[in-house]
């Protein structure tokens, strides 16, 4: 008989914000077990891991039953590595149901396999541990004492009972004689209480307000610290003069903190992305037949809100091909005299107002004569084109849309799509991408990003008597050339710089439909700018210096404008465009 469930207490408004911390909660929480389950299959005997399992689930049980949600509610699921991936399904299967949810305030999703699957699972071990099947409901907690370590059941330990569990816990400790590490077990579940105590939740758009109003601080600033120099300029040694000095370096000082601690409130540790990654790697091992083991490095590395939430896909690209195109299997990898298990190593670092995320694998490198021969294949590049490019351009190559060097295509890849999306979520983020490389020892993706997209700093250039703001994360150095180093190939400027060919961009033209300059000057100013894996260089007339600066639209009434990332307010009152050198390079590429 169909049982009728009452979801009014979902949609009650009084009830909105204890809804709200169960969502969150249970996220946390799904996001710890995914760890937790993808570790123990590693380690299944270790006890300590699986009552820290027991009481997850056991957590979401009883806070879903508070809020009536019963088929959250009686989830019941073995924990043994040989049916792993049956509690990973059902791990799958209460994060879809927390999705619905979350979005629809009900339970409207079809458990009856999954739950099939597990009491299967269940009945399995039962009867292997010589229990009938038709006694588990009489004697679930007999049942529970015949259990080996091989066998641990979460179904008969969902709701444990703390004193047992710590007489259970000290025992094992005494037979294993590993004081020290249940010490430090113990002393890292209070940090994590005193943790807890000690945060409160914001919601984002508070956050966003809070950091709409340093920004406009910021220009406040540097109008103040525009006035005091001209103050000094024409009083200068007067009292007045000294007192506003005075008081504009407090408020420069005072205004870059309150900065910092605004900034560091939007920023989440990029572990938050990079733990999603152990489950990945695991199921595609199993899918490709390959033995990989994931490093993860810097998982306390933090960035902006908004570029956690970007990041995450490229990643996802990036280490789906490293295990397919990268690792090699292990007969291959023994073979060559390597070891069986393959290796992807995930880190992140910063690096000034940068973030710089790694990919790198053990695997088999990248063949840049292969790739070539793919490329002059799907009519991409000319076989005299592939002649004259150098490594670095043929790995390039890569991120050219539909291109893959997959010789069939798979779940995994082989569909063309994927390093294109990566060079277009890079570029978005104002990021560059590199790509390192060894026949036979592995590759490196090297990714930077800026720390965030609100206040940059700029670098100050004069273009056609107009200034212009160049973001300095796209900036990889400042160069000055004379006139006979600038070359022109097939109509397009260029300069040499250790053996690189750059393009040459003329920024005045494509914003101001005009020339730098009819005449030809005996030497140039050129900034060389890095857009994913590309490198052009654009010519100058002025370097004016380096300055932070805010972001912020042209408002409705210009709206979007090519090439223009946004504008700024200079301390003297003048509006000043951002390039947007992505598009800028885009729009050269696509002339050309």
């Amino acid at each position: 008989m169909q049982t009728t469930v009452d979801y009014s207490l979902l949609k009650d408004p009084d009830m909105k914000e204890i809804f709200y911390s169960f969502i969150v909660e249970t996220k946390e929480l799904l996001e710890k077990l995914d760890l937790d389950l993808i570790e123990l299959e590693q380690r299944p005997e270790d006890m300590d891991l699986l009552n820290e399992i027991f009481r997850s689930f056991h957590t979401i049980k009883g806070t879903s039953g508070f809020l009536g949600l019963v088929k959250l509610q009686k989830g019941e699921a073995s924990v043994n590595e040989e049916i792993m991936n049956g509690i990973l399904q059902g791990y799958d299967s209460i994060k879809a149901l927390l999705s619905v949810i979350e979005d629809q305030k009900n339970e409207n999703v079809d458990t009856e396999a999954i739950i099939s699957t597990l009491q299967g699972i269940i009945d399995d071990l039962e009867t292997s541990a010589g229990k009938p099947k038709q006694e588990k409901k009489e004697s679930k907690k007999a049942g529970a004492k015949q259990e080996t370590k091989e066998a641990p059941q979460l179904s008969d330990q969902i709701e444990p009972d703390p004193k047992s569990e710590e007489k259970k816990s000290v025992k094992e400790v005494k037979e294993n004689h590993e004081p020290a590490a249940q010490k430090s077990l113990d002393e890292k579940r209070q940090s994590l209480i005193k943790k807890g105590e000690n945060t409160i939740r914001v919601d984002v758009e508070r956050l966003d307000d809070l950091l709409n109003f340093v920004q406009e601080l910021v220009l406040g600033r540097n109008r103040l610290a525009q006035l005091n120099i001209e103050m000094m300029m024409e009083h200068e040694g007067t009292e007045l003069s000294r007192n506003l000095g005075e008081a504009t370096r407090q408020i420069d000082l005072m205004t870059t903190e309150l900065q910092l601690a605004v900034m560091k409130t939007r920023m989440i540790k990029i572990g938050k992305v990079f733990n999603r990654f152990p489950r990945l790697v695991r199921d595609l091992s199993r899918e490709t037949g390959k033995d990989i083991q994931l490093v993860i490095k810097g998982e306390e590395t933090e960035l902006d809100k908004t570029l956690i939430e970007e990041i995450n896909d490229p990643l996802v690209h990036l280490v789906r091909n490293s295990i397919d195109h990268g690792i090699e299997p292990p007969d291959e990898r023994v073979k060559c005299g390597k070891d069986g298990k393959g290796n992807i190593t995930l880190s992140a670092e910063h690096e000034g107002n940068n973030i710089i995320i790694t990919i790198s694998d053990d695997g088999k490198g990248i063949d840049p004569e292969k790739i070539k021969s793919k490329a002059i294949e799907k009519g991409l590049i000319s076989k005299e084109k592939a002649g004259e490019m150098s490594k670095q351009e043929v790995f390039n190559l890569i991120f050219s849309p539909g291109f893959s060097t997959a010789e069939k295509v798979t779940n995994v890849s082989g569909r063309g799509v994927g390093m294109d999306v990566v060079k277009t979520n890079v570029t978005k983020l104002r990021g560059i991408i590199n790509i390192e490389s060894e026949v036979g020892k592995g590759s490196k993706i090297i990714i930077k990003l800026p720390l965030t997209l609100a206040i940059i700093q700029g670098l100050l250039v004069e273009i056609n008597h107009e200034t212009i703001v160049i973001p300095l994360n796209s900036v990889i150095e400042v160069v000055r050339v004379s006139k006979k180093q600038i070359y022109v190939v097939n109509q397009t400027q260029c300069i040499k710089l250790r053996d690189t060919v750059h393009p040459l961009i003329d920024i005045g033209n494509i914003l101001y439909c005009s020339k730098s300059n009819g005449k030809d000057k005996e030497w140039q100013y050129v900034v060389i700018v890095g857009i994913a894996e590309k490198r052009f260089g654009i010519k100058v007339d002025k370097l004016i210096g380096q300055k932070e600066v805010v972001i912020k639209s042209l408002g409705n009434y210009l709206g979007s404008v090519e090439g223009i990332a946004g504008s700024t307010i200079m301390g003297d009152g003048k509006v000043v465009m951002i390039a947007d050198i992505a598009e800028l390079v885009n729009k050269i590429m696509v002339t050309n």
